[in-house]
């Protein structure tokens, strides 16, 4: 059941009258010792709390009636107290204002709205019992006989209440569970009535392992150095045999056409073995260049394979120790001109 809170002009219109009423009462002697200027200011802060309850100020007027209650300390103005109270949704406030108005002693002779006051509260706090939510914590996967500590907005539950459904205000609210070095956090809002269970699972959730890197291909395992070796070496030996043998049968014929080309002028019937002869200058020539060519990129490839994956490891340790002009390998290259061929590399 809920409480209905009158509308501001009809609160205003009925407890003006009353408080005004138990104010006259106490002026006369027969409620409470305040002195003229207590009860003067009490009457201007509710007056006040009325406006800026019927302005919206929730929390001004609260604010103003407190100030006239810890003057008066009467039934009346703890009654508006927990009135606004309710209103801003601090339930658990409002019941301790209430019950302090339920337990205020009657005295006799007391002004009739005091007596009101006292019964109004009486029946609200009651009411008010059944609108106050819980957050019920839960906690699993916790280390063994190791009680976890568990706070609620900042405030530590107790050991034994720690299981117990535990009263709050409607809204948000934070609750934090520690044990060892496990700690999570959780946040939940209720509203009115609302029963709630927070599970907080202490488990530590195991870090993700990284990728294992990718291998990178060894160098000295490509097969292109020991191509390149072999075929060049392949076409050293070839072009070298070939312009060798040309070669020679150039001279030979070159020999034989001196005696017969006098001042090196030929006569018509030598012209077709002259022709010969320079042809197989040429194919030696170019012989003996593919050859040159063949042996260089044959260095290249066997300096390039540096012998093989087993000592790949050990030539990097080698390098390392090696000063900085040591030869490297990767730096050589073959060089070919209009009229020679060879191998160029940094030291």
């Amino acid at each position: 059941m809920h409480v209905k809170i009158p509308s501001a002009r009809r609160l205003g219109a009925r407890v003006a009258p009353l408080f005004a009423c138990a104010l006259f009462l106490a002026s006369s002697g027969r409620a409470s010792a305040q002195s003229l200027a207590d009860r003067e200011t009490a009457r201007s802060l509710m007056d006040d709390g009325d406006k800026k309850r019927d302005a919206g100020d929730l929390k001004g007027a609260l604010k103003n009636y407190q100030a006239a209650d810890a003057i008066m300390k009467v039934p009346t103005t703890g009654l508006e107290v927990a009135r606004a109270q309710i209103a801003l949704g601090m339930l658990l406030e409002a019941r301790e204002t209430l019950g302090a108005v339920v337990r205020s002693p009657a005295k006799p002779g007391e002004p009739p709205p005091f007596v009101a006051a006292r019964k109004a509260a009486e029946a609200m706090n009651g009411e008010l019992a059944a609108r106050i939510p819980s957050i019920q914590v839960v906690v699993t996967n916790a280390e063994p006989n190791r009680a976890p500590a568990i706070t609620v907005d900042g405030e530590m539950i107790p050991e034994a209440a720690a299981s117990a459904p535990r009263k709050v205000n409607p809204g948000a609210h934070v609750v934090v569970v520690k044990a060892g070095a496990a700690e999570k956090r959780e946040e939940v809002s209720v509203v009115e009535g609302e029963a709630k269970t927070v599970t907080v699972d202490l488990a530590v959730t195991p870090a993700a392992t990284p990728p294992a890197p990718t291998p990178t291909p060894s160098r000295g395992g490509s097969a292109a150095p020991k191509v390149m070796m072999f075929g060049g070496f392949g076409l050293a030996v070839v072009g070298l045999g070939v312009g060798a043998v040309t070669g020679l049968m150039s001279l030979s014929k070159t020999s034989d056409l001196k005696d017969a080309c006098p001042n090196d002028r030929c006569p018509a019937d030598k012209q077709a073995e002259l022709d010969s002869t320079k042809s197989l200058g040429n194919i030696s020539t170019i012989a003996f260049i593919a050859g040159g060519v063949g042996a260089g990129v044959g260095v290249v490839g066997l300096l390039m394979s540096g012998g093989g994956k087993d000592e790949a490891p050990a030539s990097a340790a080698r390098a390392r120790r090696a000063p900085a002009s040591a030869f490297a390998p990767e730096n050589v290259r073959a060089v070919l001109g209009p009229s020679y061929v060879g191998v160029a590399g940094a030291f």
